[in-house]
């Protein structure tokens, strides 16, 4: 037979060895699942794991019209970005959709509804207006902009793998 040197020492290794390819392996997995990133000026007031197909409905009241808006996007099955589904909003009007080229136009219970957009969107900016009234919503969870953020700032909205988010801050003008 032969006689085992240090024993107890290499399964501690090999153990300890294990646990660290363990780490680096989930570490590695968890870094690139991909997340929507909502910054500021200030910086992030948003951060939360998303995937393809996700909800993200952008909340806000017209600046000119003065009537609420929805718009119900998805994100991309690249998770790279937006996919606008539909809008549906209270009064026609100026920057509003309704051509028969913009999507599938009707109209119920006192709304005017585009179904069928398909819009692709990088990224999304928007601002806290005046009315104080935006939101966005991301899955379930609610983000209330005026609670989050002052108003006139300007929000950066974009989906990206965790470690990239970190790098792909954005330079906002306010």
């Amino acid at each position: 037979m032969r006689k085992q040197k240090n024993g107890k020492l290499e399964t501690i290794l090999i153990v300890f060895g294990l646990i660290i390819c363990l780490v680096i392996a989930v570490g590695g997995w968890i870094i690139r699942q991909p997340y929507l990133f909502g910054q500021t000026s200030d910086g992030f007031i948003i951060r939360q794991r998303v995937e393809a197909g996700t909800p993200v409905t952008l909340v806000y009241r017209h600046s000119v019209q003065k009537t609420m808006i929805y718009e119900y996007l998805e994100v991309n099955k690249a998770t790279e970005g937006f996919v606008l589904k539909s809008t549906k909003y209270q009064s026609l009007g100026v920057g509003l959709p309704f051509s028969q080229g913009d999507g599938d136009f009707r109209e119920e219970d006192g709304w005017f509804i585009m179904d069928n957009m398909n819009r692709n969107f990088p990224e999304l900016s928007i601002r806290n207006g005046v009315t104080n009234e935006e939101k966005v919503y991301v899955g379930d969870k609610e983000y209330e902009l005026s609670k989050l953020m002052p108003l006139g700032k300007e929000l950066h909205l974009y989906v990206a793998p965790l470690y990239k988010g970190w790098y792909m801050k954005k330079e906002i003008r306010s």
